[in-house]
């Protein structure tokens, strides 16, 4: 229904357009009415309608007066003037404002439906083709937000030489030259494992997660991007002198999210170093990481790069009194839950950091005790195999090894142990990620069977493959970018799209019928879609395939 507001002095006119017009069954609904324009524009703020009829004259506000102020308030008001004046001024002033028509009195019936009619389609259309483009706008940012989080991880890792990553960032609109550069990695819940135990977001995650992209998108210095499926990476970019500020403000803002209704969540937030070259953010990327791998040491929420060499640092001074090395072990270093959380949720990338910094977390010089030495290792051991038993894997390939032979080999220095809990901890990780990744195998293919099979429906979402897949819609989400290579919609549209194509390659069925065919109720956003993902429209593309034939 097309909401209308009637502004006029004359009552009995009022009235009469009031009685002559059938609205409802032209598709109107009158929703107001006012006597004059001063009246009129708080009910019209009000009542937000598509459509203004007003009389040019009328005491206290005239309807131009009220049309500009009405046309300031509402952008999208549709305006129709009713004057006893053949003026060409008014006309001309009516038209300045932006009035859809201007209509002399006295006007007849079916003259004003004619009109009313003809402002209908057109705002029907207007409408449409907003819709057309806003639902666009929505599946081509799914788009490009893939490709940003694929440019970002191949930035910060160091994959592109400088000219590809000048070219891509063009090409994606992306800003990225400044004179100085910073990495954050944050997870919003550390809780989270890789190990299949846990299937997702919840939905404070969910809500966390859109108030992150919503400050991160209108920010002039800062870029969010996906890490992995349970962190993120922010790119800060700025000045020499002002790069440190916009990394406070940054972790201030994330720290407000993550702390707000005073949750208990265990996020953590690692800070990196500096560069002063965009060839240099794998550098700080780096710092982040091997910040971000101590989360499972420390009981901060946020560490800083720094901080975390200055913790090494007084971690490493030597102490001259030898009798005192088990009285300099961190007892909550040598807690199992801290390699147990490890092993659920950290990556292959990560062990190497992890392992020297939870050795460095335990004391150098307790390690320098080859009973303590046995001690944790034996310690690490035992973590492996229990974490494993409790995924109900196989760990046969893991206990044989004789146990003395182990201890005399790895606990003949701290570099050797070392080596042997890196070595355990990644066989986990492997055995884990393996577990894991079947589950994650089979909640993509009970997906991607779905989507195959369904792809026509029209109300086929996101959040339907991700109820069918039993997990949380966030969670399906990363998922499915990170394992498919494109987003849910991407997948969904290359469906239809090549289904579309095979249609008008091989029948002669119209476009409208191909798009209810493929899950599109609407014939004109099937074109329109067509023509923004294959270059052409659906009669051009039948067009040149039967130029070719």
């Amino acid at each position: 229904m097309l909401k209308i507001f009637l502004a006029e002095d004359e009552v009995i006119v009022r009235e009469t357009i009031k009685r002559m017009i059938p609205w409802e069954e032209l598709g109107f609904e009158l929703v107001g009415e006012a006597a004059d324009g001063e009246m009129a524009l708080p009910l019209l703020i009000r009542q937000k309608p598509d459509l203004l009829i007003t009389d040019i004259k009328m005491p206290f506000m005239d309807g131009l007066t009220l049309a500009k102020l009405a046309k300031k308030e509402l952008s999208e008001l549709k305006i129709v003037i009713l004057s006893g004046y053949d003026d060409f001024n008014y006309a001309k002033q009516a038209i300045n404002i932006g009035v859809e028509d201007y209509l002399l009195k006295p006007i007849t019936k079916n003259a004003l439906i004619e009109r009313l009619s003809e402002i209908r389609s057109r705002y029907e259309h207007e409408k449409t083709q907003k819709e057309y483009y806003e639902k666009f706008q929505r599946e081509m940012q799914a788009y490009e937000k893939n490709s940003s989080r694929d440019f970002f991880e191949a930035l910060v890792r160091g994959s592109m030489d400088m000219m590809e990553v000048y070219k891509k960032a063009e090409k994606l609109g992306v800003d990225i030259v400044a004179e100085a550069y910073n990495i954050l990695i944050f997870t919003m819940n550390s809780e989270e494992d890789f190990s299949g135990q846990k299937e997702g977001y919840s939905e404070w995650e969910a809500e966390t997660l859109e108030m992150l992209e919503e400050f991160f998108s209108g920010h002039p210095s800062a870029m969010l991007f996906r890490s992995n499926i349970f962190s993120y990476g922010v790119l800060l970019k700025g000045q020499k002198e002002s790069i440190k500020e916009i990394t406070k403000e940054c972790v201030g803002k994330i720290q407000g999210i993550l702390n707000r209704k005073e949750s208990k969540r265990e996020w953590f937030l690692a800070v990196g170093q500096p560069v002063e070259r965009l060839s240099q953010i794998k550098k700080s990327y780096h710092t982040a990481s091997r910040a971000f791998s101590q989360r499972y040491l420390y009981g901060e929420n946020i560490l800083y790069y720094d901080e975390m060499e200055m913790m090494e640092h007084r971690s490493g001074q030597a102490d001259t009194n030898d009798n005192a090395y088990l009285k300099k072990v961190d007892v909550n270093a040598l807690n199992p839950a801290i390699l147990q959380k490890f092993l659920s949720n950290g990556i292959q990338e990560e062990i190497e950091n992890f392992v020297k910094d939870y050795f460095y977390a335990i004391g150098q010089e307790p390690m320098e005790s080859l009973a303590f030495r046995n001690y944790v290792i034996l310690n690490v051991r035992f973590s492996v195999i229990t974490f494993l038993k409790g995924l109900g894997c196989d760990t046969e390939g893991m206990e044989p090894e004789n146990t003395e032979e182990i201890l005399v080999e790895s606990g003949k220095n701290i570099e050797n142990a070392i080596a042997y809990a890196e070595k355990m901890i990644s066989r986990a990780i492997t055995i884990r990620d393996q577990n894991s990744g079947n589950k994650n195998r089979s909640i993509l293919k009970t997906a991607v069977d779905f989507i195959d099979e369904h792809y026509m429906d029209e109300d086929i979402s996101l959040n339907t493959a991700a109820n069918v897949a039993n997990v949380s819609s966030n969670h399906f989400s990363a998922l499915f970018s990170q394992n498919m290579g494109q987003t849910f919609i991407e997948y969904l549209t290359s469906l239809r799209m090549n289904k579309a194509k095979e249609l008008l390659r091989c029948t002669g069925m119209r476009s409208s019928e191909i798009a209810g065919e493929i899950g599109y109720k609407d014939a004109h956003y099937f074109s329109y879609l067509f023509k923004k993902t294959q270059g052409m429209t659906p009669s051009d593309y039948r067009k040149v395939r039967e130029d070719k034939a």
